[in-house]
Formats: structure tokens, sequence, C-alpha cells
């Protein structure tokens, strides 16, 4: 009897260490402690990834033996294993400086073009509370549909900026020119870079973006 106790507790602790748990965090400046978005957040070697919003938070879900990795332009990429971790992160990012004798910078636009506000209001739905109060209203096919709308408008909004950069004629022309790529291939790279880079298309500032892809661009096999 104690044997079996003994093998049915081993066995739920390592069930309940390959759970998926959902992590929760906030990335910082380690120096000034500062919020830091549009980190990436990976699941180390699981190909799961995602970005921190304007705030520096962000949510993901892993297990408690994976290894998250965190990394920022101009900050040192940091991997912290999940095993000994809370559900809720802090996490420090350190920046990565290196001394240099004084050079002359100048700064030129990396996208060519204004980005236009499309944002739009998504349609009224009703609220939890509401649904409570009237739930037979709540799950009407109307009510569906605006919910349904609204996830959508609300996902445009906050990816508006990324698809104006990618749909941008003068964006495709320079790469295309630069790369040496027809417009079928540009949009070719361009599908595997939203796999693999999904973090990017929350992005808000499009240099930011046209640096990931001349990134990608660069190290893309052709």
């Amino acid at each position: 009897m104690v044997t079996r106790l003994l093998v049915l507790g081993i066995l739920l602790s390592v069930g309940s260490l390959y759970a998926q748990k959902l992590y929760t965090g906030i990335v910082v400046d380690s120096a000034q402690l500062t919020n830091l978005p549009d980190v990436h957040v990976a699941v180390k070697n699981k190909g799961k990834v995602t970005g921190t919003n304007s705030t520096g938070g962000f949510l993901i879900y892993a297990q408690p033996i994976d290894t998250l990795v965190f990394s920022s332009i101009g900050y040192l990429t940091t991997e912290i294993p999940l095993r000994f971790e809370e559900e809720s992160l802090f996490v420090l990012l350190r920046e990565d400086r290196i001394l240099l004798s004084e050079i002359t910078v100048k700064s030129t636009r990396l996208y060519p073009n204004q980005i236009v506000d499309k944002t739009k209001t998504a349609p009224r739905k009703m609220s939890g509370l509401d649904g409570f109060i009237s739930p037979m209203d709540y799950f009407l096919k109307s009510e569906r549909e605006k919910r349904k709308l609204s996830r959508v408008v609300e996902e445009n909004n906050r990816t508006q900026t990324f698809r104006q950069v990618i749909t941008d004629p003068d964006v495709k022309a320079i790469f295309m020119s630069d790369y040496e790529v027809n417009e079928l291939r540009y949009y070719q790279i361009i599908e595997k870079f939203n796999i693999q880079r999904g973090a990017v298309h929350y992005f808000t500032d499009p240099d930011a973006i046209m640096e990931s892809l001349h990134d990608f661009f660069s190290k893309y096999e052709y």
C-alpha cells in the first residue's frame, strides 16, 4: 500500500512538472526601472514567442521545466529557467553597452513614409456583467457576431502599423531591390517572417519594424 502511494505521488509530481502554466510578468530596464515595450519573449527551443506590451507586460504559456528567453535591441539577452520561479515574473534587462571613441551619428528614417492612423471603433458588445444579468441575450447570434467582430477590429487596430509597413509600395520596392527578389518572393519571405517573428506584428514604431525586416531578409536562405 505504501509503495503504491509513493508511486502515485511520484506520478502526480511529474505530471504537475510537465503541465502547461500561464506565466505573466513585466520587463524593465535594470538601471532606470522603466517599463520596456516590444521585448521579444520566447520559450527556449519550443518556438513559442510573444512580446511585451506598451507597459512592459507579457503573458505566455510554458512548462515549469522550460526556460524563457528575453531579448531586445540594445539589451543583453537574458534567460530565466522557470523551475524555481513564481508564475508572475519581474524581469530586469541590462543595457548592452560598448564603449567607443567619439563618433558623429547621422540618423535617417528607415521607413520612408508617414504612418496613417486607421484606428476603428469596435461595435458595442454586452459586457460580462450584462451577460450575467441577461444570459439569454448574451448568447444571441447577433451578440456572438458583435463579440467576434470586436475581436477582429481590436486586432486590426493593434497591428495596423505593421500592416501598413509591409504593404507599402515603397517598402516593397526597397526590399525587392536590396535583396534582388521579385514580388512573389517578397510575399513568400514575409509569410515566413510572420510565422517566426509574430511579436513584431504589434510594434508601433515603423523603423523598428523595418530593422527587424532587414535583419530577417539578410539572414534568409534564398
